[in-house]
């Protein structure tokens, strides 16, 4: 407030020595009034000019700040909502989940066969195999009897299938070509069986790319492929061949004694349709297509042949076979995995599953992720609908310890699971199956999936490494 008055005392006194001591002035000629006006008008008006701009400026300066902090805001706001889609696409990412729509699973029981082995229809299929089923010595003599089995049933289920490729784990001792070439021989067969048909379709025979969780490597071939509706996966392997009447000798003559805890080597085979999500509806796919012939007649002429396929998102799948694969129930979604290091102490393993654990609820849509406070949904917090584990975690040497650190990681989220009781533990059930272990605990985790009508937490244990992941039904079956 001082300002001002002392401006305006400022500009009079310089006013008044320019007129007194600088301008020759002559006062006798100037009448008392404007000696006045002189003496007054000038000082005001120079305050209130310099008041005047400093409005001005005040306003300029108050609109540029606020102009500054409206683009600062929007700035903010805009770098809030990248973040924001690049949180909701990362965690789309890491919920992609495949769908499976038919298993057929056999394996050598080490004891007794499970409880949930008789639970089973025509779309998930388990039988339990004996060692007197077993006449062949060697692992490839072995399994391709069981391949043949089980594309016969798949084929006579769902004939479409035959015009999906075929992709296998790779047997650590076998050749790849004589791996590849049993596994053609069967489907050739199998076709005959089945379809009726001479020669098999003309499908690849391949090795599942990568290692680890099955789910990501299918996510990948179909990712990688787009034209492929879906794909069959087949895992065999007999590393319990030849076998032994003494159930120790496994372990005296184990190469490996740290790998023990896997279990007796034994024989199994499972193989799994999965199909995309996202194919058309029967009944919208045959409005926009045409009948093609599944056999034409080679003799008739080119012009006449009627070439328009069907759907593309069918891909090599002839339209007439395409209902057989739509009519298949779909078992179970499997989630992507969350994979990490393990530990054989206690409190380090415990650690390490809590984190392992948290990020695979989160990819099985059990666990609120939000991106902040206010878009958090807590009815997306399911984790407690958990209703089984599947595991391979050992016998009790070994098993103890993991099965104590997951227990005590699922119990933070308040899932109360008994670990033996609410458990398949593959190693006790089945033994070591080699190349076969990770789509049998899959199939298994699915499976229980289906029977139950509740998620199933996978866990796969290796020497150094834990792997866990969800399987469940659609998220609309999943009690909130």
């Amino acid at each position: 407030m001082w300002r001002l008055p002392a401006l305006f005392g400022g500009l009079t006194i310089g006013w008044w020595g320019l007129l007194w001591l600088v301008l020759p002035l002559s006062w006798q000629r100037i009448s008392p009034s404007a000696i006045l006006l002189l003496h007054i008008v000038p000082p005001v008006a120079a305050t209130l000019a310099i008041r005047w701009w400093g409005v001005l400026r005040q306003r300029r300066e108050q609109a540029a700040q606020q102009a500054a902090a409206a683009n600062a805001e929007a700035e903010r706001t805009a770098t809030r909502e990248a973040a924001r889609q690049q949180h909701l696409n990362a965690l789309r990412e890491r919920q992609y989940t495949i769908d499976c729509r038919w298993l057929f699973g056999t394996a050598l029981p080490v004891k007794d066969e499970a409880d949930w082995l008789t639970e089973t229809d025509s779309a998930y299929e388990w039988e339990a195999i004996s060692q007197d089923d077993i006449e062949a010595d060697n692992v490839l003599d072995a399994i391709t009897p069981l391949l043949q089995e089980a594309l016969s049933r798949l084929y006579a289920e769902a004939a479409g299938a035959a015009w999906l490729p075929l992709y296998t784990e790779v047997l650590p001792t076998l050749s790849g070509i004589e791996q590849l070439e049993a596994l053609k021989a069967a489907q050739q067969e199998a076709v005959q069986q089945s379809l009726g048909l001479q020669q098999a379709p003309a499908q690849d025979c391949r090795f599942l790319p990568g290692n680890g969780p099955l789910a990501e490597r299918v996510a990948q071939v179909l990712q990688q492929t787009p034209e492929l509706p879906g794909l069959v996966v087949l895992a065999a392997d007999a590393p319990g061949l030849p076998f032994e009447e003494d159930d120790a000798s496994w372990q005296e003559n184990s190469p490996d004694p740290e790998l023990a805890w896997r279990g007796r080597p034994g024989i199994a085979l499972v193989a799994m349709l999965f199909l995309r999500s996202d194919l058309p509806q029967q009944e919208a796919a045959a409005s926009a297509m045409t009948p093609v012939d599944d056999q034409p007649d080679p003799y008739q002429p080119y012009w006449e042949k009627n070439t328009v396929a069907g759907s593309p998102e069918w891909g090599p799948v002839p339209p007439s076979f395409q209902a057989s694969l739509a009519a298949l129930p779909l078992l179970a979604q499997l989630a992507t995995a969350s994979r990490g290091p393990a530990a054989m102490r206690a409190m380090q393993l415990a650690r390490q599953l809590q984190s392992l654990l948290d990020n695979a609820l989160v990819n099985g849509r059990l666990l609120d992720y939000p991106f902040s406070e206010e878009d958090a949904e807590p009815d997306n917090n399911r984790a407690t609908s958990l209703a089984w584990l599947s595991h391979n975690s050992g016998d009790v040497d070994v098993g103890g310890t993991r099965l104590s650190a997951l227990s005590g990681a699922l119990s933070r989220h308040q899932i109360e699971l008994h670990p033996i009781d609410q458990a398949s533990n593959s190693v006790r059930e089945w033994g070591d199956v080699g190349a076969a272990t990770t789509a049998l605990l899959t199939a298994q985790a699915i499976t229980r999936s289906t029977q139950l009508g509740a998620p199933v937490m996978l866990v796969q244990f290796s020497h150094d490494e834990a792997c866990l992941s969800v399987i469940r039904p659609t998220v609309e079956e999943i009690p909130a």
